[in-house]
This record gives C-alpha cells, structure tokens and sequence, in this order.
C-alpha cells in the first residue's frame, strides 16, 4: 500500500489526474488519511453514501464550486482537479508537495522546515492555516468561528488526530486553527446538558494542538495549550481525557527543566486513574503510558532504580490493554529503548530495539520514536553506519518526523565529523536534504 505522505505518486493516482477521473482520485486521498466514510462525511456535511457514490463514479462532481469543496474536504491538491491554487505557493496542500518525488524544492515549502531549522521562524507563524490564522490567534481570540453540531465536531478532531498519528503534520497545522475555534464556539454555545461533553471535546482539540506544538519545539506555546487542555477536561467528566490532558502537561514540563514537577504530575494522573477502576482495555493502556511516560522523566533525572521499576509496572497494564493502539507490549519495548538510552546504556538500549518490528507499531508518530531512539543508541555504541541505516529507513518511512527535526540534524552533524564518514555513502546528500549546511 502507498504511505500516506506518497499517495499523490502512485501511478494509478497519475493516471487518474491524466483521465480527469476524479473518483479515484477522491478513493485515494481519504484511504491515504486513513478516514471512514462516515468520518469524512460528517466533517464536510456529506452523507457517508453521497461520498461512496462520488468515489465510486455513480455520483458526478456538479460544477466547480463543489469540485474545489471537495478538494479542501479531501485534501485533494487543486492542480489535481485541474484547478487554479488562488491561495498561492504557501498555502498549498501537504499533499501536493509530494506529487513531484519529495525533492528539495518541496521540503523548503514544508511548514517543519520554516518552523524548526530553514527559515528560523516561530512555530506558530508557521503552523498556519490557508487563511493567515494561526494557533495563537485563536488563544488571544483574534479568530472565531461557528460551532459545529457535535457528531460533526466529533468527526473533525478524530481526523486531527489521525493526522497527527500518521505525521502529516502540515496537513494537521493547516486545520487545527479553525478546529480550536470551532471547539472554543460549540463549548461555548453549549446549553447545560451539553457542556461537560462539549468541554471534553475542546480538551481534545488543545490536546492535538500540544502534540503538534512539541513537535515544533514550541514550547511557550505548547504550555498554554496544555493548561488549556486541563481545565477544559476539569469541566468534563471523563477521566481519560483528563490523564490524557496532564500527561501533555507533564511532557511540557519535563521540556522546561522542570522533570520533578512532570514526575509529579504524570504519576498523580497515573493514581487518579487507577482509583478509578475501570477494567476497560482504554483505561488499561493510558495507566500504562503513564507509567511509561514517568519512567522515562525518571530517566531524564538518572533515577535508574525509579526507571526500571515503573516500566516492570507497566508490563501488566500493557499485557490487559491487549491490542490498544495507544499502548501496549510492544509500545512498551518501545518506551524500553528510550529508558535505557537516556540512562546511557548504549547497549541494552541497541538490544531491546532489535527485539521490536517496527513493521508492527501502527501510528508513524510511534515508530517515528522507535527510529530516534535506535539511531541515537547505535550512534552512542560507535556504530555509525549502523546509525546512518535508520536514519535512512526513518526518512523513508517517516519523513516530517526526520527532515529539519533538531535530534537528526544533530546526529548527522556528529556522523559527517566522525573520521568514518568518508565510509558512509550518501550521508552528504542526506544532509542537504534534511537542512544540515
């Protein structure tokens, strides 16, 4: 199957925008995000069968109005409905970018690489919507928007996360501005019987917005959104939201130089949550991320005996939540590489990698971890070669997680001033690419 940031390459895909056959074209782009029907359907006001019908040929586009809302719903780049892009050069799709092979041309136009290395810019001026907006705006409320019936709401914070899962993090950049807005009007607009579930959703919605903010290194930014997180979640009455929101805040902390107070906090979420008794799988895997997560603050502090312990706690909840994508054994092995790599132990950090298929950690966020945490161990053990392979197989398999991301532009500084690196074929060029002069 074609990944998802290449699905615009694949030769069927080529065909189609050559025959003006936009069915398939549609098929390919909602398969590629990992969307329902029903998701997208509901995020665009559509019918999950009036969209079967338009991927299926037994619907036809009406006029252009609707091809260019189908585009925007879709995702779809305009020039791959033969359209004009009036928005100009930077405010084109994600998607887009890759219909010419990934080149270097494309990459510069990438929000990550204005955000987090080429361009010096901040992150919230680069994570910007196609209107100019951005994450800040809606925080200082200089945007505003509509509410959204909740289903609808629903629907469009489920395709915010899948975005992120999958590091389409341009494309999830270009929607979150509008998505907090119209989280922050429907909490607002919300009569009593509806506001604790609409303030769960508006957690949702900054939750998203941290994650994207971390992995811009915005950390200002990402503080506020993480507060907002939690009291949003205070007002809910979902304890997984909540554990979810502090687990955010935690990690923000842990940034800021504040590992005791992220301590704190991930384990008090971890016992709320365990007071709570829920014996469902979900319940499971979150008390087991947090202790994860807690041992690997621990691990920061060089609290190797706190470490080690809370990852032996989390063995049970990992094995209860059997197949959660959101934590499980092998997202356990996982957090095992990282643990052992921030308390210097190279090899067992090289040892434990080798027992996990990435091949089998669903989300491209994940096993973008799984790849950081093997290049650095391999780097820290001396094998440099080694090192630049994953480095290889994490741009090819997670490209926005590796190109202008400050810990691979690191580690290829230190390979290209290693004495082997005349040995390591290719390392210059890579270098170019992901931003390193």
């Amino acid at each position: 199957m074609t990944a998802p940031s290449q699905w615009t390459s694949n030769p069927a895909v080529r065909r189609a925008v050559h025959a003006r056959d936009y069915a398939t074209i549609l098929r390919f782009s909602r398969l590629a995000a990992g969307l329902t029907l029903e998701q997208l359907g509901a995020a665009g006001g559509y019918s999950a069968s009036t969209l079967s019908r338009l991927e299926s040929g037994r619907r036809g586009i009406r006029d252009v109005t609707e091809l260019r809302t189908l585009a925007d719903l879709y995702d779809v780049p305009l020039e791959m409905f033969g359209l004009a892009n009036t928005s100009g050069p930077a405010s084109g799709s994600t998607l887009a970018a890759t219909v010419d092979g990934g080149g270097d041309t494309v990459h510069r136009r990438n929000f990550l690489a204005a955000a987090a290395a080429a361009a010096a810019l901040p992150a919230s001026s680069a994570a910007a919507a196609p209107t100019g907006h951005t994450i800040e705006d809606v925080l200082f409320g200089r945007i505003t928007a509509e509410p959204l019936p909740g289903q609808q709401l629903a629907a469009q914070i489920a395709a915010a996360r899948a975005d992120y899962r999958a590091t389409r993090y341009t494309r999830l950049a270009r929607r979150l501005p509008k998505l907090l807005a119209q989280a922050t009007a429907s909490r607002s607009a919300a009569d009593i019987s509806e506001q604790a579930t609409a303030a769960q959703r508006l957690a949702e919605a900054y939750a998203v917005a941290t994650q994207l903010l971390i992995k811009l290194y915005d950390n200002g930014l990402a503080c506020v959104t993480a507060d907002r997180a939690v009291q949003a979640a205070a007002a809910g009455n979902d304890p997984l939201i909540m554990a979810e929101s502090q687990r955010l805040a935690a990690t923000i902390l842990r940034r800021v130089d504040h590992p005791g107070s992220a301590q704190k906090l991930v384990l008090d979420a971890a016992r709320n949550l365990h007071d709570t008794a829920d014996t469902a799988a979900a319940s499971h895997a979150m008390y087991g991320q947090l202790l994860a997560v807690a041992a690997y603050t621990a691990a920061i502090r060089d609290d190797r005996d706190t470490a080690r312990t809370l990852l032996a706690e989390a063995e049970q909840p990992a094995h209860a939540a059997a197949t959660s994508t959101r934590f499980n054994t092998t997202e356990l092995a996982v957090y095992r590489i990282g643990v052992a790599r921030k308390l210097g132990d190279y090899g067992a950090a090289v040892d434990y990698a080798a027992r996990v298929d990435p091949r089998t950690i669903p989300d491209g966020e994940r096993r973008a971890r799984y790849w950081e945490d093997t290049a650095l161990a391999l780097q820290g053990r001396g094998r440099a070669a080694a090192a630049f392979d994953t480095l290889l197989a994490a741009e090819r398999d997670v490209p926005e997680e590796v190109r202008y991301r400050p810990w691979s532009q690191q580690l290829t500084r230190d390979l290209l001033s290693a004495p082997a690196s005349h040995s390591l074929s290719g390392v210059r060029a890579f270098a170019t690419r992901i931003g390193v002069a």
